[in-house]
Protein backbone atom coordinates (compact mmCIF):
# COMPACT_ATOMS: atom_id res chain seq x y z
CA UNK A 1 0.00 0.00 0.00
CA UNK A 2 1.65 3.07 -0.98
CA UNK A 3 0.30 6.19 1.34
CA UNK A 4 0.49 9.92 -0.13
CA UNK A 5 0.53 12.79 2.26
CA UNK A 6 -0.91 15.55 1.35
CA UNK A 7 1.20 18.86 1.27
CA UNK A 8 0.65 20.94 4.65
CA UNK A 9 -1.62 24.16 4.84
CA UNK A 10 0.14 26.94 4.95
CA UNK A 11 -1.68 30.67 5.12
CA UNK A 12 -0.01 33.61 4.61
CA UNK A 13 -0.79 36.97 6.06
CA UNK A 14 1.45 39.43 4.79
CA UNK A 15 2.22 42.30 7.59
CA UNK A 16 1.33 45.38 8.35
CA UNK A 17 3.41 48.59 6.53
CA UNK A 18 5.83 49.65 8.68
CA UNK A 19 8.37 53.07 8.19
CA UNK A 20 12.22 52.63 8.35
CA UNK A 21 13.66 52.40 10.30
CA UNK A 22 11.33 49.87 11.91
CA UNK A 23 11.61 46.29 10.80
CA UNK A 24 9.16 43.75 9.87
CA UNK A 25 9.55 40.26 12.15
CA UNK A 26 8.18 37.44 9.59
CA UNK A 27 8.35 34.79 12.70
CA UNK A 28 5.24 36.32 14.47
CA UNK A 29 2.42 33.85 14.60
CA UNK A 30 -0.16 36.49 13.29
CA UNK A 31 2.07 36.39 9.89
CA UNK A 32 1.36 32.06 9.70
CA UNK A 33 -1.96 31.95 11.91
CA UNK A 34 -4.30 29.18 10.56
CA UNK A 35 -1.31 27.16 8.75
CA UNK A 36 -0.96 23.48 9.87
CA UNK A 37 1.65 22.52 12.25
CA UNK A 38 5.07 21.97 11.57
CA UNK A 39 8.32 23.97 10.99
CA UNK A 40 8.85 27.04 9.18
CA UNK A 41 12.19 28.36 7.68
CA UNK A 42 12.64 31.41 5.90
CA UNK A 43 14.18 32.13 2.34
CA UNK A 44 14.93 34.95 -0.07
CA UNK A 45 13.56 33.20 -3.08
CA UNK A 46 10.67 30.72 -4.22
CA UNK A 47 13.27 27.75 -4.53
CA UNK A 48 14.25 28.05 -1.09
CA UNK A 49 17.66 27.97 -1.77
CA UNK A 50 19.18 31.15 -0.37
CA UNK A 51 18.41 31.17 3.54
CA UNK A 52 16.74 33.93 4.96
CA UNK A 53 19.13 35.57 7.44
CA UNK A 54 17.31 37.40 9.83
CA UNK A 55 13.50 36.58 9.39
CA UNK A 56 12.78 38.47 12.58
CA UNK A 57 13.99 41.82 11.58
CA UNK A 58 13.23 42.21 7.95
CA UNK A 59 15.10 45.55 6.68
CA UNK A 60 14.06 46.15 2.96
CA UNK A 61 10.90 46.03 1.21
CA UNK A 62 10.45 42.83 -0.89
CA UNK A 63 8.85 39.49 -1.86
CA UNK A 64 9.97 36.99 0.78
CA UNK A 65 9.04 33.09 1.29
CA UNK A 66 8.09 30.78 3.93
CA UNK A 67 8.61 26.65 4.05
CA UNK A 68 6.56 25.21 6.25
CA UNK A 69 7.95 21.54 6.89
CA UNK A 70 5.08 19.14 8.42
CA UNK A 71 5.67 15.73 10.26
CA UNK A 72 5.72 13.68 7.32
CA UNK A 73 8.44 15.29 5.70
CA UNK A 74 6.05 17.03 3.44
CA UNK A 75 6.67 21.19 2.75
CA UNK A 76 4.62 23.89 1.29
CA UNK A 77 6.33 27.25 0.47
CA UNK A 78 3.99 30.61 -0.21
CA UNK A 79 5.42 33.98 -0.49
CA UNK A 80 4.64 36.75 1.78
CA UNK A 81 5.41 40.54 0.83
CA UNK A 82 7.01 43.12 3.43
CA UNK A 83 6.44 46.97 2.96
CA UNK A 84 8.93 49.37 4.54
CA UNK A 85 7.76 52.68 3.70
CA UNK A 86 10.70 55.36 3.96
CA UNK A 87 10.67 58.74 6.02
CA UNK A 88 9.16 61.50 3.80
CA UNK A 89 11.39 63.69 3.34
CA UNK A 90 11.57 67.77 5.23
CA UNK A 91 13.37 70.33 3.92
CA UNK A 92 13.56 73.28 6.49
CA UNK A 93 14.36 76.81 5.64
CA UNK A 94 15.17 78.85 8.42
CA UNK A 95 12.46 82.25 8.01
CA UNK A 96 14.80 85.37 7.41
CA UNK A 97 14.60 87.33 11.08
CA UNK A 98 12.54 90.07 11.50
CA UNK A 99 12.36 92.79 14.05
CA UNK A 100 9.38 92.97 16.69
CA UNK A 101 6.30 93.42 17.14
CA UNK A 102 6.42 91.78 13.47
CA UNK A 103 6.10 87.94 13.59
CA UNK A 104 7.34 85.17 11.49
CA UNK A 105 4.71 82.79 9.21
CA UNK A 106 6.29 79.17 9.82
CA UNK A 107 3.50 77.69 7.77
CA UNK A 108 5.04 79.90 4.72
CA UNK A 109 6.01 77.98 1.62
CA UNK A 110 9.31 78.88 1.20
CA UNK A 111 9.71 77.14 5.09
CA UNK A 112 9.04 73.60 3.65
CA UNK A 113 9.91 74.31 -0.04
CA UNK A 114 11.65 71.02 -1.82
CA UNK A 115 9.41 68.51 0.78
CA UNK A 116 7.92 65.61 0.42
CA UNK A 117 4.12 65.90 -0.08
CA UNK A 118 2.37 65.54 3.05
CA UNK A 119 0.79 66.91 6.50
CA UNK A 120 2.85 69.23 8.48
CA UNK A 121 1.96 70.20 11.93
CA UNK A 122 3.62 72.51 14.30
CA UNK A 123 5.32 72.01 17.49
CA UNK A 124 7.59 73.37 20.52
CA UNK A 125 9.32 70.58 21.18
CA UNK A 126 11.18 67.97 19.58
CA UNK A 127 8.97 65.06 20.89
CA UNK A 128 6.39 66.86 19.30
CA UNK A 129 3.74 66.67 22.76
CA UNK A 130 3.05 70.05 22.57
CA UNK A 131 1.59 72.07 19.87
CA UNK A 132 2.75 75.04 18.59
CA UNK A 133 -0.88 77.26 19.49
CA UNK A 134 -0.10 79.62 16.28
CA UNK A 135 2.51 78.96 13.54
CA UNK A 136 1.53 81.35 11.26
CA UNK A 137 2.30 84.43 13.79
CA UNK A 138 5.20 83.52 15.85
CA UNK A 139 5.96 86.16 18.22
CA UNK A 140 9.35 84.75 20.39
CA UNK A 141 12.36 83.89 19.01
CA UNK A 142 13.55 80.28 19.82
CA UNK A 143 13.17 77.07 18.10
CA UNK A 144 10.44 75.26 17.01
CA UNK A 145 9.67 72.05 15.55
CA UNK A 146 7.21 70.86 11.89
CA UNK A 147 6.43 67.19 12.08
CA UNK A 148 5.50 66.20 8.28
CA UNK A 149 3.48 62.96 8.02
CA UNK A 150 3.14 61.14 4.40
CA UNK A 151 0.16 59.35 2.84
CA UNK A 152 1.80 56.25 4.48
CA UNK A 153 1.75 57.59 7.60
CA UNK A 154 5.44 57.95 7.61
CA UNK A 155 6.76 60.78 9.67
CA UNK A 156 9.93 63.39 10.11
CA UNK A 157 10.74 65.63 12.84
CA UNK A 158 12.85 68.96 11.79
CA UNK A 159 13.92 71.96 14.10
CA UNK A 160 13.04 75.59 13.16
CA UNK A 161 14.56 78.40 14.14
CA UNK A 162 13.03 81.49 14.05
CA UNK A 163 14.70 84.95 15.19
CA UNK A 164 12.30 87.73 16.37
CA UNK A 165 14.76 91.10 17.10
CA UNK A 166 14.25 93.48 19.79
CA UNK A 167 13.56 97.44 18.65
CA UNK A 168 16.69 99.24 19.96
CA UNK A 169 15.65 101.50 22.88
CA UNK A 170 16.16 105.01 21.91
CA UNK A 171 15.83 107.55 24.62
CA UNK A 172 14.67 111.20 23.18
CA UNK A 173 15.82 114.35 25.21
CA UNK A 174 13.61 117.70 23.68
CA UNK A 175 16.41 119.93 23.27
CA UNK A 176 16.22 123.17 25.26
CA UNK A 177 14.05 126.13 23.62
CA UNK A 178 15.68 128.55 22.05
CA UNK A 179 15.32 131.93 20.83
CA UNK A 180 14.86 133.11 17.25
CA UNK A 181 17.23 133.19 14.79
CA UNK A 182 18.98 130.32 16.68
CA UNK A 183 19.22 126.92 15.96
CA UNK A 184 18.81 123.79 17.50
CA UNK A 185 21.21 120.74 17.20
CA UNK A 186 19.42 117.17 16.46
CA UNK A 187 22.42 115.58 16.77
Amino acid sequence: MVTINPSPNLIINDPAAVCSPATVDLTAAAVTAGSDAGTLTYWTDAGATSTLETPAAITTSGTYYIKLTDGNGCETIQPVVVTINPLPNLIISDPAAVCSPATVDLTAAAVTAGSDAGTLTYWTDAGVTSTLGTPAAITTSGTYYIKLTDGNGCETIQPVEVTINTLPNMIISDPAAGCSPATVDLT
